[in-house]
């Protein structure tokens, strides 16, 4: 694209050059030299003051406008202007443009600040929030422990005397309370520690084989026990270097969730792992209802429940894919679900063969 100045010396050249070439034609062409001479300088003292003029009204006009398109690249790169603007020569369109952006330079940059400022405090509020969390869940289970004691106590009859039938189904209702928080406790910890970039991982020798078998053996006692198939699918035994309790942790609150969420008739679970390029997928695939596409797109966020109403009877709170999500990233995989309503859920996560980054905080 032309720049004005160009454009400006292109037009009044162009015309510069007919006006004295008209005068020379008429210099010889005419009869009357004398005359032919006059219109020949005449023409000549006219381009010579139209190329003048228009150097003298582009620079006035331009150079302005240069120093606007400046200032407002830089404006745009660094949100940050010099107040040194050159003078708008007395052109009243020119001193409009300039103190226009001038105005506009100073209000943007007030607000970038501003929502600077606010994003930083924003952000120490979060932390401190955080770390808040991360010193009350240790608070939390700091207490649970001699509670958790004292019922072990209380079961058995040689310690602390026998317990008639209805002192015994209220003990074991607290310790399933307890169990239940004491796992909660456990997973905003983790939770915190995610946040925070406090995860540890470690980096060993994995055969996919065997995180499979580990998974399968814990579960297959629980399953056989609510009647559920719990089936193992392997291609092959892969070998990969990552975190053996870390996939574990993953792959246990997977197969947590799907035993909650198969139904009732003929329910079923396969778990298993196969070759992907240059990953190992882990999978858990269940029978279920299914999840909305919807659903699908805020299930790995923190507290979020497929179904929230009042009557739901799934416990849990609601943060075991939000773990296994911060788990997989921080093992360098990724994580994703695969569903339709009516015809089962999977949950997959794939982990790369190569060593993780190991960055321990």
């Amino acid at each position: 694209m032309l720049k004005i100045k160009h454009v400006l010396f292109l037009m009044f050249g162009v015309t510069s050059f007919i006006i004295f070439y008209m005068g020379f034609l008429n210099y010889i062409t005419t009869e009357d030299q004398t005359m032919g001479l006059i219109m020949l300088t005449f023409s000549g003292i006219v381009s010579i003051g139209a190329l003048i003029g228009t150097f003298y009204v582009s620079r006035k006009i331009t150079t302005p406008i240069e120093s606007v398109i400046d200032k407002m690249n830089k404006f745009s790169t660094t949100t940050n202007v010099d107040e040194d603007f050159l003078p708008h020569n007395g052109i009243k369109e020119l001193h409009f443009l300039h103190e226009n952006f001038k105005n506009m330079t100073g209000i943007v940059s007030d607000t970038i600040k501003k929502e600077r400022k606010v994003n930083k405090q924003l952000q120490d509020m979060d932390k401190r929030k955080v770390e808040f969390m991360s010193m009350v869940s240790h608070e939390l289970k700091t207490p649970l422990m001699p509670i958790l004691g004292y019922i072990q106590l209380l079961k058995k009859e040689e310690l602390l005397g026998k317990l008639n039938p209805q002192q015994l189904d209220a003990i074991n209702e607290i310790d399933l309370a307890i169990t239940r928080l004491q796992k909660l406790v456990q997973d905003v910890l983790i939770v915190q520690k995610i946040d925070l970039e406090k995860l540890t991982v470690t980096n060993s020798n994995i055969d996919s084989e065997k995180i499979v078998n580990t998974a399968y053996n814990a579960f297959l006692p629980i399953c056989n026990l609510k009647g559920v198939k719990l089936g193992k699918n392997l291609d092959a035994n892969h070998n990969l270097v990552s975190d053996p309790d870390r996939i574990n942790q993953v792959f246990s609150n997977l197969i947590s969730n799907a035993i909650e969420f198969v139904p009732k008739n003929n329910p079923e679970i396969e778990i298993g792992a196969y070759d992907e390029e240059n990953q190992i997928v882990f999978f858990v695939k269940d029978n279920g209802a299914g999840i909305s596409n919807e659903e699908q797109k805020n299930i790995f966020k923190k507290f979020y429940q497929i179904d929230a109403t009042s009557k739901r009877k799934k416990e849990g709170s609601g943060l075991g894919l939000a773990i296994c999500e911060g788990i997989v990233k921080k093992l360098g995989g990724k994580i994703g679900v695969k569903s339709e309503i009516g015809k089962g859920t999977m949950f997959y996560f794939a982990l790369s063969k190569e060593k993780i980054q190991v960055q321990n905080f």
